[in-house]
């Protein structure tokens, strides 16, 4: 009960933090991205003006004390509502009001890489997504095999770091 408050108030200080017009680092945890943002990916958000989100921004917004991101496919201009979805997600998310809106993903950090997001799928990402979506054991073979590979990966970070 005390952690779940805890990461609460961590959430509701990070949103007044991107409020005031500075930017965030955030770590990636579920697999709605996949394959564009994998559990562990470094995120970095800006704070921008909801009429300044493009389509195919990865966007960072709150709902019921929780933060997603996912990718903004269509905007409502009349109603000031965004329409987002994960990547390896078939359906899309409840329309995200300006209220809900942090802000937008400008840097992904993953093993060392520091990238820009893509504002758009290429075709093959977009075959592993929706495998990723649909066959659940494909996805957590892929998750387990990341996981192996990266642990091995930070392993080896730390003991070069030693020497």
């Amino acid at each position: 009960m005390i952690a779940q408050a805890r990461d609460k108030s961590k959430r509701s200080l990070a949103a007044e933090v991107l409020r005031s017009g500075l930017h965030l680092r955030l770590r990636a945890m579920g697999t709605s991205m996949l394959p564009t943002l994998w559990p562990g990916d470094l995120l970095t958000i800006e704070s921008v003006a909801v009429e300044q989100a493009k389509r195919g921004d990865l966007i960072l917004f709150m709902r019921e004390g929780r933060f997603f991101v996912h990718r903004l496919i269509a905007k409502v201009e009349a109603d000031a509502m965004l329409i987002t979805r994960g990547d390896c997600l078939s359906a899309g998310d409840a329309p995200v009001s300006a209220k809900e809106f942090l802000g937008k993903v400008v840097q992904v950090q993953r093993r060392g890489l520091s990238f820009a997001p893509s504002p758009r799928l290429s075709r093959v990402r977009l075959v592993i997504a929706r495998l990723l979506c649909h066959f659940s054991p494909l996805q957590r073979l892929t998750l387990g095999i990341y996981a192996r590979y990266r642990a091995a990966h930070f392993d080896l970070a730390l003991a070069e770091d030693a020497c």
